[in-house]
This record gives C-alpha cells, structure tokens and sequence, in this order.
C-alpha cells in the first residue's frame, strides 16, 4: 500500500514548453509538464507520480521559479489538495496577507484574491510584508475567465539585477535599510477592496486584545481608528533577500504591489510602504521597476484543470482583470515536511482531512472474526475501517482496533474510522445517541467519517428494544418483509442539520452521505452550512454511474464505493448469481494475465484511477494483502476504457427491489 518507485518509472509526463515562456540561465520559466499518451489522467494518478518525483519536482521549481501541470483532469480544489500535498511541502495557515480570501479546503486551500475583476493585482511575492512568508505557492484553475485573469510570473532575481544596475543608490537603501507596510484594515472583510481582508480575518482574531496579541508576535506596531479600523505598521522587513537555498540576491517584497496598488477607501498607496527607518522611498525608481516587471512577465491563459507550483522565493505574480467567471484556488507552503519514505496513498476532503483510498469494509464479518481481521488488516499496512451500526459488529471492530492501538501497531490519530447513521435515527433527537452508541461500540472517542446510511428515514426504535435495529420495525409480529418497514416524515433537511451539530461538538471530523443520488445531493446543498465530504455508493464495472462520479467531483464530494468486485457479496443473499461475476470477464482476466495480477486487482485498480476509495471486504490474510497491492501497476487508456465499457447500470444494492423503496427511480 506504498507509491512504489517501481511503479512511478512507468510514468512518463512530457516537459513542454508554453509559447510564452522565457528562458533564464538556460532554464525554461515556467516550465510546464503534461501527460503522456500512456496514463489516463487523474488525480490519483498525478499524486503518485508527484509523490515519487518530489525532491526532483521541488528542485526544478527552484531552478525553473514555476512549474505548470496542464491537462491532468483536475476538476476541484480537494483533487487540487491531494496533488499538491504529494509534494511533501509543509502547509502553512494564510495569517498576515491583505487579501480578503475564503476557506475552501480545511487551512489548506483558499480561494485567490477576492478583489473585484476589474481590479489588476500588482507583482509581489507572497506576503512578503510577513515576518516568515511562504517557501511555495499552488494555485489550480477550476473556471478560466472569459477574457483575462491571468496570473503573470515574473523572475525576481532578474528584477534585482535590473534594480542594482539603473538605480544602485535605491538598491543599497533597500538592502540596508529594509522596509516597513503601512495598511489601515476595516473590522469586516470589503469585497470591494484588493487590499479589503479585515483585521479580524487577518489575525485571526475575534476581539481587539486578540488581533493585539497577534501583532506583538509579528512586531507590528497598531492604531486604532474610528469605526474600530486598524492601522498597522509591520515590523522592519528586508526588501532585498538572499534564496536561502543557493544565495542568490533577489527583489524579494511586496514595494511596487504596495506603491501602486494598495488603494481603497481606507488606503493611500503612496503611503503604504516606506523604508525601515520610516523615510520615505523613491518613487521614480519604483515606477521605473514597476515598468520594467511589465515588459519582463510571462503572462499565459489559464486553462481548466490546470495546477501552477511557484516557487515564492525566486518568482513573483500577479493578476489581470478578468470578465466573466472565474474561479482559482490557492495553498501557500513553508519548507518540507519531514515525510516517511513510503507514504499511504489518501485523497483530500474538503475539510482538509485525508482519507485513505484504499480500506477494509466490515460489513458481513462474523463477529468473532473481527478482532483479528481488523489487527491483520493493520499489520498489512489498512489504516481505514469502514462500519454501521447496521452491521450489528462495532463492538468486536471497536475490540481490534483497541488491541492494534494498544499492541502499539498503530495510533489513534493514524486510523480513519466511519460509521453510519442508521435509518430509525433520522430524527433531529436520536442522531446525537445514534453516534455516541457507535463511537462506544467502537471503543473511539470521535469518528473520522459519519454518514447517513440511506435516504430513508424509518420509524424509531429504542436501543433497549433492538439494536441495531435492521429494517422491520417489528420482527415479532412476523409480517412479510416489505409491510414490516414503517417509514416516517424526516426531513432530509432535518437530519443533515443534526449530523451538522455533530460536526460543530468535535464528535465526527467529518460527515457525508451513503446511496444518494445527484438530486439528492443537490438537496442537501441547497440548505446546509457544512457540504457532505464524502458519498458512499456502489461503484463497480456493471454500475459505472459516471454522471454522479462526474457531479461529485466537480462539487469536490469525494466518492467511497462499495461492492468494489461488484456481485460476491450477494450471491448467498440471493440477490445475484455467478453470472453476474465480472472477475470472470475475459477483457478483465486479460489485462490481469498482461500486468501479472488478479482480476480483482485490475477492478480495483481501474476504481483508484478513476479517483474514488474503495472499501473491499475480506477475511484472509492473502486477500487483505492483495486488495491493498494497487500502487505497482498502472492501466492505460484504453484499459480503463474496456473495463468502463461493461457498464450495464446492474444494481445490486437496491433498496426498490429488496425493501420496495425506490429511491434510484
């Protein structure tokens, strides 16, 4: 369950040049990578291959100041986040910038600057006016404007060497001397404004005395004004810096952004920037610069789909107006994490968690097998459990996963652990006692995923008088299966704001959905203030649904299929025959005789590719090892082709069939 570097040398991606690059010190800027004709592309696939070429990707982000990944299917910022954190760069919280942004992804990824279109966004280096500002910048395009919003780039080592060249006087200031930011910032966010964030979402802060606290660790010195705005003078930052990495002297500030665009109501830009001794700056030079950054940038149109990596201490952006829509997200990044050799291959939800895509279902296990598959299931490397309260064994799963955390196998922070809300819980008064029971059972002190189980909420019944409940109502009065299920009137809406309580207490991470379609989803995203993280449903080759797979990744809601392999599951449920195997396919036994795999292997595969989590189940050893053996092989095209095209929308689990109640018609 590794990237595996025997894996990663078959991918070959095409360095190629865009049109608008230049060339510094023989290196292209910005240098642009695209998929060979031998990967289908990805997510998943773009994140094992950045994983295995990261030191070489951070690299040549420092020797080229720009690396762009064009045409690897990228739809959301979560598939954004998923790439992006394969490069192993340390994350770092946007504190300190001007910018009035939004939270996308968890702290990871925000939206670009909010100012409104019309509104050009002078070069700067990332928050450079901060005492420690990022090493890497991402920004990734979901919607390109109709005209404009580019992001130039430019190279700051060249706008220094033009600066020490036509004005050494003013180059000698700012590198003895350092500069200082002056910016007034209003009390609420001012979407008007390029420079509107407010002191409050710049500091993080609720109250006066903790913006205050904020800034006497940065060595901001502040005034406060009418209408409770802040005018706040940064600590002595330099303005010339050193590449800590190899030495060279770059234009590392945010002076020309400063001198020509901090303007709003509140801000005067002649102002806004000063040297560090509080004298002022030659404006003839800064606008001399200023024109010098124009003629030198590299100015592109963003495609959609497409993921920038910059390098913030060699280059510098900007941004043009724009019409029409347009949507780019970014992260902002400080050093490298200290990553393990092998990593656990995970997508990115939008709260910023990360889910494994590869973890074990524990529906039918028998109980008393459930200890030990959970603790083999760890040893062969699974950090991902997949229960129900309907399953009726969270207490011997809850008994596994103690003795693999307490055997020292694993940590609690290490696993991922779902559960599910069961249908007699939907109302508002029992979602609560419907978690906590499963959190108990399960030995856990919070959950990572909690789901509702189906869109079908049935009448209630105590945990005292059954659990877990199961569909009939009451089994004693023996009546056929389908009269004994009482449904009653629960709102969806209703429920959702439950599981969203849930969330706000710090009882689950994170909440979704299992077996709701398009319609449905909408539904809950019409009201709700938390967005579902995560949908499970039934994904296998003879049930593709590529119109929901397409909506939840456009939506950034991940997608967790069950069934994986499709029928076993149900065959001693008479609910499918051995006909209706598709490991006994001949396309899919043939790719698996070509790449030196199972059958099972291929199906699974042919899931991660497409960007979803899998949870297969089983209770051997050899199998446990096999279904997470995905990371050394890869299938082309024309394979994941052949195998979608045995779609026959078959549905195995069918809630109109077994419990006649539709809820896919």
């Amino acid at each position: 369950f590794f990237w595996r570097q025997n894996y990663l040398v078959m991918v070959t991606t095409s360095a190629t040049q865009l049109p608008e690059a230049k060339s510094y010190g023989g290196k292209t800027f910005p240098l642009t990578y695209r998929p060979s004709d031998k990967i289908a592309p990805g997510p998943t696939v773009l994140a094992e291959w950045v994983w295995g070429n990261r030191e070489k990707l951070r690299k040549e982000a420092q020797d080229h100041g720009a690396i762009l990944f064009r045409g690897f299917d990228i739809r959301s910022p979560e598939e954004q986040a998923m790439v992006i954190t394969s490069l192993g760069l340390k994350p770092m919280p946007y504190v300190g910038g001007a910018a009035v942004r939004t939270q996308v992804v968890g702290d990871l990824i925000v939206t670009t600057n909010e100012s409104p279109p019309s509104e050009p966004i002078p070069f700067h280096h990332e928050m450079a006016q901060c005492p420690e500002p990022p090493s890497h910048l991402c920004f990734m395009c979901q919607v390109p404007a109709k005209e404009g919003g580019a992001t130039p780039l430019l190279n700051s080592g060249a706008v220094y060497d033009y600066l020490k060249a036509k004005h050494p006087k003013f180059c000698s200031e700012l590198e003895a001397k350092g500069v200082r930011y002056v910016r007034i910032m209003p009390p609420q966010d001012d979407p008007k404004s390029a420079i509107g964030r407010s002191w409050k979402n710049t500091f993080k802060a609720a109250t006066k005395a903790e913006a205050e606290a904020e800034m006497k660790k940065m060595g901001t010195t502040w005034e406060w004004l009418a209408n409770d705005d802040l005018k706040t003078i940064t600590a002595k930052v330099p303005a010339i810096r050193a590449d800590p990495r190899s030495g060279k002297k770059v234009f590392f500030n945010s002076v020309v952004a400063a001198f020509t665009g901090w303007i709003d109501s509140r801000n005067d830009p002649k102002k806004a920037v000063q040297f560090g001794d509080g004298s002022p700056v030659d404006a003839k030079a800064l606008e001399d610069i200023a024109s010098f950054m124009d003629k030198e940038k590299v100015s592109f149109a963003w495609e959609k789909g497409d993921i920038l990596l910059v390098d913030n201490w060699s280059t510098m952006h900007s941004r043009q107006p724009f019409s029409g829509p347009r949507r780019v997200c970014a992260s902002v990044f400080k050093g490298v994490e200290s990553t393990p050799a092998v990593c656990t291959p995970k997508a990115v939800l939008t709260t910023g968690d990360m889910i494994p895509l590869v973890g074990l279902g524990m529906w039918k296990i028998p109980k008393n097998l459930c200890p030990k598959v959970v603790v083999d299931a760890v040893k062969a490397g699974y950090r991902c459990f997949d229960n129900a309260c309907d399953y009726g064994n969270e207490v011997e799963v809850g008994k596994g996963i103690t003795q693999a955390i307490e055997s020292k196998l694993v940590k609690r922070e290490d696993l991922w652990i779902t559960s599910k809300l069961w249908n007699t819980y939907h109302a508002k008064e029992h979602v609560r006692a419907a978690c906590l029971k499963s959190m108990k059972d399960l030995n856990v002190d919070y959950l990572d995923l909690y789901l509702i189980h189906f869109p079908i909420a049935q009448k209630y019944v105590p945990f005292e008088t059954r659990y877990p409940p199961e569909w009939s109502y009451d089994p004693e009065l023996k009546l056929p299966f389908t009269e004994s299920i009482v449904q009653v009137d629960v709102p969806l809406s209703e429920t959702w704001a439950a599981m969203e309580e849930l969330k706000k207490e710090g009882l689950v991470k994170n909440i979704g959905v299992c077996n709701f379609n398009c319609a449905l989803l909408r539904e809950i995203m019409k009201t709700c203030t938390i967005k579902p993280a995560v949908n499970q449903v039934e994904l296998h080759p003879y049930l593709t649904q590529d119109k929901l797979v397409k909506f939840c990744r456009r939506n950034g809601i991940h997608l967790t299929g069950f069934s994986n392999l499709g029928a076993p599951s149900y065959v001693e449920l008479g609910m499918a025959t051995k006909a209706d195997f598709v490991l006994d396919r001949k396309e899919v036994k043939d790719i698996a005789a070509k790449k030196g795999k199972t059958p099972a292997q291929v199906v699974l595969r042919w899931h991660i590719q497409r960007g979803n989590s899998i949870i297969p189940k089983t209770t051997k050893e050899h199998r446990l090892k096999e279904n997470i053996g995905l990371f050394d092989f890869l299938l082309t095209p024309d394979e994941m082709a052949q195998i979608s095209s045995l779609n026959i929308h078959r549905r195995f689990n069918d809630p109109g069939v077994f419990a006649d109640i539709p809820i896919y018609d």
